[in-house]
């Protein structure tokens, strides 16, 4: 059905909905659902499966683009992104895609000027349907850039409230979020308002209301209500905003779903119609889909959360569901995670301090910070020093948030809560992504992020308008001239768009494809673990013909080297292969004197990305002052910049941009100079 009123225009597909009766279904499986339990890991080869399943089961749309999947994509799963999106385009004829943008954030991490804005959507036009938009502060004028393209465009623009549950978040609030968009798109007609409970903490009554209020104001609006499992309440959740009018709902796969993506199809679907709902859906299909799913799902067991489960804990914390299995992979990584309850316990504390939504970038922010805290306080103090700061935080809440009730020693603790504050949370504070929704927190925190200088940072830097209006636009020319030489070519427009989101992962993920060809061709199970013993071999089309690859051999190891002989089509070729006790060998950890000031060290455990500043790229021989950035350093997709303790000369550069550091690694030598 939506296929033939897709042909008429989408305006013929939401006038359809809005005044209709019937409930509509949007599912999630391919991208948020796979980022929320199983890291964007799923494989095209796997997901094509369930195309023409989709296309036959009467969804609205099906969420296949955006959020963190374009960059794992290039990361990971070495999916071209463009390919991808026309994959499902073309085999989806009969529902929509999807997408999820982060407003001026688009697919990235950093907030991007019009110009690119404007050229990331225009390039995914052609093969995404509905634009699903959201601004972690409800900033609405960061959504402006994506609602002006997706609209001049002809598609549905799909503007999406930020919800959680605090006492700043009344209906009052919401609705004036909800004037200003609609404001911005010229009225209700052309757009779905999504209600985005990324963490799942709306209880039944709330959403009720909510949903409520938001049509006794705009009775023509079309409402979607977007909600993670977290707090085990999503069905009924559903339920109350179905009774209070909303007309669609985000879904996904009985046999995809687990704890922190949205509810299982069927049983919502059943319990809406006991309730006397019409709900558009084909349940063979979607039992066929599952029994797809049922097929392969197992081979993604690796990458689920090491925390399972529901919990209504939830509420408190309000981790939003697609950040569950990074933050605990992140943590398991940097051998922290027994400290997760306590970083969890922490971030209840932090949003009470600093107020704004915990979801991207917010929520990579409230956890880097949180889990940078703990960890420096069980360093100081193990468990006892951890007990301590709570108590300390229990005491400053229960004062009514006044410093000058806590004793001195008490007070000192809480000013150097946020010492080692990282680059994102410092612009945050500074307004870089816009005002913080429920107003600027109190000094003493500026005092603890910026230390004793923070009046006269706050006085020159603090953002009070639009930090969109402050950005110039990019240059493109200069950037595709960066592009080119990184990756000895001429780039397409596509591949220029990937290098705009995130320049290094479209980089590699480009010399990948040159090298290794077009890998989604692989199975799964061959992608994931390899041929294992001598005798296994696999099938692929390439160019429309059928290759058989069979390993034969895999050599002893010499010199850290394994030769690996490969038949194809019988024709034997041998490769050699380095082993990783080796490549570990190679890269042994050196640490960085905390007495010598020359040698920089990684403040955090995490990924090095960027080597100097956006600007100046640096290498060995080059003089840098006493604070300039040397190097970036990415966890959980914030920004650590590491910065000269003196003026110099750049002796030694001891890693390189995508290479895993450890807190306290050494990452440069500088000699000493005179500034």
């Amino acid at each position: 059905m939506i296929g033939s009123l897709k042909k008429k225009g989408y305006r013929k597909v939401l006038k359809t909905v809005r005044d209709g009766k019937t409930i509509w279904l949007t599912g999630t499986g391919p991208r948020d659902t796979g980022q929320s339990d199983f890291k964007n890991r799923f494989t095209l080869h796997d997901l094509s499966r369930l195309m023409p399943i989709y296309d036959a089961s009467g969804y609205f749309s099906i969420e296949v683009h955006g959020g963190a999947r374009l960059h794992q994509n290039m990361m990971n799963n070495m999916i071209h992104p463009f390919e991808e999106a026309r994959h499902f385009s073309e085999r989806m004829p009969n529902v929509l895609t999807q997408t999820l943008i982060r407003s001026t954030n688009v697919w990235g991490y950093r907030m991007y000027p019009r110009n690119i804005v404007r050229l990331a959507v225009e390039s995914f036009l052609p093969t995404i349907d509905v634009w699903r938009c959201f601004d972690f502060l409800n900033y609405v004028p960061n959504m402006a850039p994506v609602a002006e393209e997706v609209l001049r465009g002809g598609k549905i623009f799909s503007p999406a409230i930020s919800f959680t549950e605090s006492p700043e978040c009344s209906d009052a609030y919401y609705l004036r979020v909800l004037k200003e968009i609609v404001s911005l798109c010229g009225g209700t007609r052309d757009i779905i308002l999504c209600v985005k409970d990324m963490a799942g903490v709306g209880s039944p009554a709330r959403i009720r209301r909510l949903v409520d209020a938001f049509l006794q104001k705009y009775p023509g609006l079309v409402i979607q209500y977007h909600r993670h499992s977290t707090d085990g309440l999503v069905i009924p959740a559903m339920a109350a905003a179905a009774e209070a009018g909303a007309k669609l709902f985000d879904v996904t796969d009985d046999a995809f779903s687990r704890f922190y993506g949205h509810p299982p199809v069927r049983p919502l679907v059943r319990y809406l119609r006991e309730l006397g709902y019409d709900v558009r859906l084909d349940l063979a299909r979607a039992d066929e889909a599952s029994d797809v799913i049922r097929g392969f799902i197992r081979r993604y067991e690796r990458f689920e959360s090491q925390f399972k489960g529901f919990t209504s804990d939830v509420t408190v914390h309000r981790m939003p569901g697609g950040a569950f299995p990074s933050s605990f992979e992140q943590a398991e990584k940097g051998g922290f995670l027994d400290l997760m309850p306590h970083i969890l316990k922490g971030m209840s504390y932090g949003n009470r301090i600093i107020k704004y939504f915990d979801v991207t970038p917010g929520s990579q922010i409230t956890w880097t910070t949180w889990a940078g805290i703990l960890q420096r306080f069980h360093k100081e103090g193990g468990e006892h020093n951890i007990r301590r700061l709570f108590s300390v935080l229990e005491r400053f809440f229960e004062s009514g948030e006044r410093l000058e009730a806590l004793s001195q020693a008490d007070e000192n603790l809480l000013l150097r809560l946020y010492a080692g504050a990282t680059d994102d949370l410092k612009n945050l504070l500074l307004g870089k992504y816009g005002p913080l929704p429920f107003g600027w927190p109190k000094d003493w925190v500026y005092r603890s992020v910026f230390g004793d200088g923070w009046a006269a940072k706050v006085k020159a830097e603090r953002v009070s308008s639009s930090p969109l209006s402050l950005l110039p636009d990019e240059d493109l020319a200069k950037a595709r001239t960066a592009m080119e030489a990184e990756l000895g070519r001429q780039a397409t427009q596509e591949e220029f768009l990937l290098y705009l989101m995130h320049p290094k992962a479209a980089v590699d993920f480009l010399k990948f494809r040159r090298r290794f060809g077009d890998t989604t061709v692989l199975p799964t199970a061959v992608w994931l673990n390899g041929l294992r013993k001598p005798g296994d071999q696999v099938e692929v089309p390439i160019g429309g013909k059928p290759h058989v690859i069979r390993l034969v051999s895999i050599g002893e190891g010499v010199g850290g080297i394994k030769q690996v002989v490969l038949s194809v089509d019988n024709i034997m070729h041998v490769f050699p292969v380095e082993l990783p006790e080796a490549a570990a060998a190679r890269k042994a950890v050196r640490k960085a004197s905390p007495s010598n000031r020359g040698e920089v060290g990684a403040t955090v455990t995490g990924t090095v990305w960027r080597i100097g500043t956006k600007d100046r790229v640096l290498t060995e021989g080059d003089r840098v002052r006493k604070g300039e950035e040397v190097m970036n350093i990415e966890v959980m997709k914030t920004e650590n910049a590491v910065k000269s303790a003196m003026p110099g000369v750049i002796r030694e550069l001891c890693v390189k941009v995508n290479d895993r550091v450890e807190e306290g690694q050494l990452l440069a030598v500088i000699d000493p100079a005179a500034e």
